[in-house]
């Protein structure tokens, strides 16, 4: 009896170990997940270790370049991080009361109908979000279509192995466009201010890990190839991203809009290609030439940085797993769903 009443869970036992099991499982993604968020942390950490004898060395390779310092980048960071934060949850806020109208009509039914404001809000920031690549994308294709780097394969007029042929002369000295500058510091700050977005604002998911991770290691990329001159190359990245992110967050809208179910399935259909196109295919030729190309010396920057791409585009692979199955449930079954699901409600 004695070991009987030892051994037994108590009921709070009980029930933090359900809670802890229904929004935490440990699973095959999360041991993935977890070694990536080491891998990208160990990469971040040796980069900013090694970044100032980094940069002191191309200094005295271009002692008349232009060189912003990490304070310069900090708080530039944090006053558009500030002015992006503001609006964009005010105009999520203010679409909200509309955003009923386009709703598909199984939120009115008793089965979903405590899904409802979720669902609207869902609908408030993937279509905000739309809107953002949409116009990021196309100002920075302009500021971008200038480099002799930005590949035919992206609408460009160029060829991005290009940006090697000179060694450091076209891969870190390259001539800046107008805008150029501020356009990463934007890239930067929008990250930033979607991740505070993500942890405090918007209700939690279920991926909410998988998400801060992937938000962490875009801001160590984009923030550590603009100090350290990695931009031409990250200015490829940063589109690539941008520009297939259109297309995600016109699905995941659509997800919740009123809409013919054809129009659906092609979107979806839209969307795995635009993915592979862009994050499996032409990402793996970018990580593919910087594997190959680099052969400067870099203090150990450019292995750190190889890590954190390997990093990231495993975690694309994975997401690309995830949208074989949604378009394939959608396109044969008329089934389409936010893989992303609720597990906490945010005050808005």
């Amino acid at each position: 009896m004695l070991n009987k009443s030892i051994n037994k869970p108590s009921s709070n036992q009980n029930k933090k170990e359900n809670i802890i099991s229904k929004y935490m499982p440990v699973s095959k993604n999360d041991i993935l997940f977890s070694i990536l968020i080491i891998i990208t942390s160990i990469a971040a950490i040796i980069i900013s270790i090694k970044s100032k004898r980094y940069n002191d060395f191309l200094r005295k390779q271009n002692p008349t370049y232009y060189f912003a310092t990490m304070f310069e980048i900090t708080y530039k960071t944090a006053i558009l991080t500030i002015i992006l934060l503001i609006p964009k949850v005010q105009i999520e806020r203010l679409l909200f009361p509309y955003s009923e109208k386009i709703l598909v009509e199984k939120y009115n039914t008793d089965e979903y109908k405590h899904e409802k404001i979720k669902a609207k809000r869902k609908m408030c920031i993937y279509g905000l979000k739309f809107v953002h690549y949409l116009i990021i994308s196309i100002h920075s294709y302009f500021i971008y279509d200038q480099f002799e780097f930005f590949p035919k394969e992206l609408l460009g007029h160029g060829e991005m192995f290009k940006i090697y042929s000179k060694g450091l002369k076209t891969f870190s000295f390259f001539k800046r466009p107008d805008l150029f500058d501020f356009h990463y510091i934007l890239n930067l700050a929008y990250t930033f201010a979607d991740l505070i977005c993500v942890v405090f604002i918007y209700d939690g998911q279920t991926d909410i890990f998988v998400m801060i991770f992937h938000h962490l290691c875009t801001i160590s990329l984009i923030l550590f190839s603009y100090y350290n001159h990695y931009d031409g190359l990250g200015s490829i990245t940063l589109f690539l991203h941008n520009a297939s992110d259109i297309i995600v967050y016109l699905a995941r809208t659509m997800l919740y809009v009123v809409a013919p179910e054809n129009i659906k399935k092609f979107i979806t259909v839209l969307l795995l290609t635009t993915f592979v196109y862009c994050r499996i295919y032409f990402f793996g030729k970018l990580i593919y030439g910087f594997f190959t190309k680099t052969t400067w010396e870099s203090y150990g920057i450019i292995e750190a940085f190889k890590f954190m791409l390997i990093s990231l585009y495993i975690l694309h692979c994975t997401w690309t797993y995830k949208l074989i199955q949604i378009v394939y449930n959608g396109a044969t079954k008329g089934k389409f769903n936010d893989s992303r699901e609720f597990i906490k409600e945010k005050k808005k």
